[in-house]
């Protein structure tokens, strides 16, 4: 089972690596709240689901959710053109994102740290869904399709120590990655099929 889950670490690594260089390019213009909150949310629930269960394959993917988009964050932030306007709802969501956070940590549970990191990471998700929703073009869906293969890779590396830790991020992953391949491919058809008005 480990090297399943190690091909899906390999594709996170590689389609993620499409990503920085759309980035590094100023072909995609990531939002810094999302990516640095993406980075920090999976980080936490690796923390905790270590605390909980101890290491197991299944929170690699987990890992590389954090790892990747902490990337993205840094990359994005050398690159005047892959910058996003930044609106009062991605403050909103950033500083609602964190009190998630801050609220686990103050109570100290592995399994509350998890649900509350996948609220901050869904939350921190708002303005990205918006982006790809309204500007399709300013995303790029491969890296997503990547985080549904190292996703997957995960869940089925998980099937043998079936637990709340070692499933719960991994899922709400897979469903958000799936979301945003969609909303991206189904707005840029959408979006391209528009007729223009005189």
């Amino acid at each position: 089972m480990q090297y399943l889950v190690i091909v899906g670490v390999l594709c996170s690594a590689f389609f993620g690596s499409f990503y920085l260089i759309a980035t590094i390019q100023g072909r995609v213009q990531p939002n810094k709240v999302t990516w640095l909150l993406w980075a920090i949310a999976p980080l936490i629930s690796v923390s905790a689901t270590i605390t909980d269960t101890g290491i197991n394959w299944a929170i690699l993917p987990v890992f590389m959710a954090g790892f990747m988009p902490l990337l993205v964050f840094i990359t994005s932030m050398f690159n005047r053109d892959a910058y996003w306007q930044l609106t009062t709802l991605d403050y909103l969501c950033g500083v609602v994102a964190l009190l998630a956070l801050i609220i686990w940590l103050a109570t100290s549970n592995p399994i509350l740290a998890i649900i509350f990191s996948i609220i901050s990471d869904a939350i921190a998700a708002l303005p990205t869904l918006r982006k790809a929703w309204l500007n399709p073009n300013s995303e790029a869906p491969i890296y997503y399709v990547g985080g549904i293969i190292s996703t997957t890779t995960g869940i089925l590396a998980a099937t043998a120590n079936w637990s709340f830790s070692n499933v719960a991020f991994t899922i709400y992953l897979l469903l958000l990655d799936i979301s945003l391949v969609i909303i991206i491919n189904y707005r840029r058809k959408v979006l391209a099929n528009k007729p223009d008005i005189i």
